[in-house]
């Protein structure tokens, strides 16, 4: 990633503040690891587009022994307000995830220890930071922000439950 690439996605990251409006950009968040299946742990949260709609996705990984290989996603999806992405992107340009460095970047070489990443992706470029252990203190309204949105997904968002991408009836 270049310092012009970066500059790009965040331009693209405070129009969508401004606007509400992903226009393409999509914001992840994931936080994943632990000890080997099936304690595992992989959650993912997603602002993005699909197909004309603006939506915000949910999924955990979830283990299922009556199912070959036994790793089911949990998914959870809702459209995604204005004021959702607003809040979201100013979030993120406040806390500096992408443009101040902190010492929770620093890999500590610890086998199973949990990560977080945040992604901005847009027009096939894609900008990352990883965080191990835990997000920055500096980033507590982020993740208030992010806890909010999967409880709002889990209590109204439309939830599946997929083995190997092919939904599973429940």
């Amino acid at each position: 990633m270049t310092e012009s690439h970066l500059e790009a996605i965040l331009e693209r990251l405070q129009a969508a503040e401004r606007t509400g409006r992903l226009d393409g950009l999509e914001i992840e968040f994931w936080k994943g690891g632990g000890l080997p299946p099936p304690y595992y742990q992989s959650d993912q949260l997603r602002l993005m587009t699909v197909g004309i709609r603006e939506v915000i996705e949910f999924a955990t990984l979830k283990w299922d022994q009556n199912f070959d290989p036994p790793n089911l996603h949990e998914k959870w999806t809702l459209a995604l307000q204005a004021a959702q992405t607003s809040e979201v992107t100013r979030l993120l340009l406040a806390t500096q995830v992408f443009t101040a460095h902190y010492p929770e970047e620093e890999k500590p070489g610890i086998a199973d220890i949990f990560s977080y990443e945040i992604l901005l992706t847009a027009d096939g470029t894609q900008v990352k930071r990883t965080y191990y252990r835990q997000l920055p203190n500096q980033s507590a309204s982020l993740q208030a922000a992010i806890a909010g949105l999967i409880d709002l997904l889990k209590a109204q968002g439309r939830h599946g439950v997929y083995h190997q991408g092919r939904e599973v009836p429940q």
